[in-house]
């Protein structure tokens, strides 16, 4: 049986068991993982960009010059799309949809094989459950990680639901994130050299994502 190695609030790490073998994947599936990431990029763009139709382009009340009888092509207005100024045609609206719908299959065969790839890595590893802050404290987070020597280390800690003032201290530091696992993704994991499970939340992503 493999090992993970598991930390705790002081920086001390001793060897567990994992137990928790159907989060592995034989062979990691890259396809998988690039589709759950661009579904995860195309969700985050907003859509909230915009031009200006003919109608809405200030000016242009009045017809340039008359229909016929002088030679120019005819034009019902200056602000017309071939005008300098004038508006666009067929431009971005904030009715743009970008996100892409991925199959709950392919979602749990991309995050299995995310982690495949830390485990294999030996990237990935456990927190004690009962690790917790009574206040947000970031040096208590930075000297974790000193006394367990991975300074210099981009790290994500997947947190329980009590991993609010560990999410509050991670805050100060750019190499650190950290969220509660019913808010992890692929993209996180794939992001972040180290990854840190709080240990009794593996069980819940085993029964989300097996």
């Amino acid at each position: 049986m493999s090992k993970l190695k598991l930390i705790d609030i002081n920086g001390n790490i001793s060897e567990v068991d994992f137990k928790n073998t159907s989060l592995l994947e034989k062979k990691p599936n890259k396809q998988a993982m690039f589709d759950s990431v661009l579904a995860e990029n195309a969700g985050d763009r907003q859509g909230t960009h915009k031009t200006k139709t003919k109608a809405e382009v200030r000016g242009g009340g009045r017809k340039p010059w008359r229909q016929k009888h002088t030679g120019r092509a005819r034009q019902g207005s200056n602000r017309s799309p071939q005008w300098v100024g004038g508006g666009t045609v067929f431009g971005p609206t904030p009715e743009k949809n970008y996100s892409i719908k991925l199959n709950k299959k392919i979602r749990k065969l991309a995050f299995r094989s995310a982690f495949t790839i830390k485990f294999n890595e030996e990237n990935v590893m456990l927190m004690k459950k009962d690790t917790k802050l009574d206040k947000p404290s970031t040096k208590s987070i930075v000297n974790m990680v000193k006394k367990a020597k991975l300074e210099n280390t981009s790290i994500l800690f997947v947190l329980n639901d009590e991993g609010d003032n560990i999410i509050k201290s991670c805050n100060n530091v750019q190499l650190f994130e950290a969220k509660k696992w019913n808010q992890l993704s692929v993209r996180d994991m794939l992001k972040y050299k180290k990854v840190i499970f709080q240990e009794d939340i593996m069980s819940k992503l085993e029964e989300a994502f097996a």
